[in-house]
């Protein structure tokens, strides 16, 4: 029987370890003298963390549970210069070597300030393993997470709006192609749990976090070890932002009618506006307690622009001898550039980080995006955009995590999580008119007759072109 639990048991953490993965650092490595001798006893602490560990009789140290991030590590031994180094940055997941060599101090309280350099390799990975810091992040040209994994070696990004894939686009959905696998076999983490469009897989539309929110993400093309499931072709994992110590802020505003005021069109029926806020830090009075907001407002009044021929269809064309001719549709009325459909998004984060001592921590986030969008069919719906399917999604996600360092070797980290996700798409009721008949009948295509829907029944959705409402959560 005490072996039956022992298996039960063993089986239980392996089932763990693929749902939990890795979000915090560790330092180590060793305090010798300038002649290579250890220094037992030699205290090594990061004061941003109030944490510390003192090395064995080899002078070997270790600190566990580091959270992601840049710190001062400092080494203190007596008769001996004080030694810090700056800028040393814990990558989730990943060990961070950095050995002392302490000089025998001339005079009292002499100390060495060192500015660390990251090391252009790990010598302890045994895969591919790409970090990209927020600094980075918000230095790339980019508007999403979709456009940042595409800068990556062996992504395709395969773009829906262009190639017309059937139904990706139009669910929302993001082609998102690893060393040549399919878009669904990428897994997709925040704060090591998992997230993907429930229905699907992958990502898109209500499963990409505005890029204030990511401290910092962690990609592996492939090599991932065992404390990974779900998973073929790659890892994503992102490390949300916390509060810091003071009070920041940022803010950025991105826009295509720039270009609009000096006279282009294709930018002015673009309409795009981009909104994005970050703020957070500690209470006053309570530096243990710290938070952080994070939130995007996108709108664009087109969701793609198209450039057409400057012909038109000719309302009153002796004959019609001219539109036949030049082969032109009848609903082609406008020449030039055509926007079609619509995207409004919003996003918002925010997190509450708890730290009561130096061995507990809490941290509390949730995150809302609400997404409202009408895309572009340039086959069916060429001419006749009122009837495209709008899709309407809205996501929520409750994050809570409680890491507790028992001893100085020794720590367990707990995290649940709840990621829900509804969507809706199909033909808005609209009638302009108030005459009870909505606008996509009484355009006048072929398709709009009466014996393909219900115009007068005012809670469900209709009609579509293919004859299929789809209602998914």
């Amino acid at each position: 029987m005490k072996k039956l639990h022992h298996i039960i048991f063993i089986f239980s953490i392996s089932i763990l370890s693929l749902v939990l993965a890795g979000t915090d650092g560790t330092v180590r490595g060793k305090v010798t003298d300038t002649d290579g001798n250890p220094l037992p006893g030699a205290q090594v602490f990061i004061k941003e963390l109030q944490m510390g560990a003192i090395a064995g009789s080899d002078g070997s140290y270790i600190l566990l549970n580091i959270p992601v991030g840049n710190y001062g590590v400092t080494v203190t031994m007596m008769g001996y210069r004080k030694e810090t180094r700056q800028n040393v940055h814990v990558i989730m997941d990943q060990t961070v070597w950095l050995n002392f060599t302490l000089p025998i101090a001339a005079i009292e309280g002499e100390e060495i300030e060192v500015i660390a350099e990251r090391p252009l390799m790990d010598p302890g990975s045994t895969a591919k393993k790409i970090t990209i810091s927020d600094e980075s992040i918000e230095a790339l040209p980019i508007r999403d997470v979709s456009e940042l994994y595409s800068l990556q070696s062996g992504v395709v990004q395969v773009h829906s709006r262009k190639q017309a894939i059937p139904d990706h686009e139009e669910r929302g959905l993001e082609e998102v192609h690893v060393r040549g696998g399919r878009s669904g076999e990428t897994a997709y983490m925040i704060d090591g749990m998992y997230i993907r469009n429930p229905i699907f897989g992958g990502i898109g539309t209500g499963t990409q976090l505005n890029l204030f929110a990511i401290h910092e993400l962690d990609w592996q093309p492939g090599g991932f070890n065992a404390e990974y499931g779900d998973a073929m072709s790659a890892i994503s994992n992102i490390h949300t932002k916390s509060g810091g110590e003071k009070f920041s802020y940022k803010f950025k505003y991105e826009t295509s009618m720039l270009g609009a005021a000096m006279g282009s069109e294709y930018d002015d029926l673009r309409g795009a506006n981009d909104y994005s806020l970050g703020f957070g830090g500690s209470f006053p009075g309570y530096q243990k307690l710290r938070y952080w907001v994070s939130g995007q407002y996108s709108d664009h009044k087109s969701y793609s622009v198209y450039e057409y021929d400057d012909i038109s269809f000719i309302e009153n064309d002796p004959g019609n001898l001219t539109n036949y001719e030049n082969l032109v549709h009848p609903f082609d009325k406008k020449a030039g550039f055509r926007g079609f459909g619509f995207e409004n998004t919003w996003d918002i984060f925010g997190k509450l980080s708890y730290n009561p001592t130096n061995k507990l921590r809490v941290n509390v986030s949730y995150w809302s995006l609400s997404d409202h969008r009408k895309i572009f069919n340039p086959s069916s719906f060429l001419y006749w955009n009122l009837g495209q399917n709008e899709l309407f999604r809205d996501t929520q996600r409750f994050f809570l995590e409680f890491n507790h360092q028992l001893t100085s070797r020794t720590f367990y980290t707990a995290r649940i999580s709840r990621f829900a996700q509804g969507s809706f798409s199909g033909v808005r009721l609209r009638d302009s008119d108030d005459d009870g008949y909505p606008d996509w009948f009484e355009w006048g295509h072929s398709a709009g007759e009466r014996g393909f829907s219900d115009p007068y029944n005012p809670d469900v959705i209709p009609y579509t072109t293919s004859n299929d409402t789809v209602f998914y959560t």
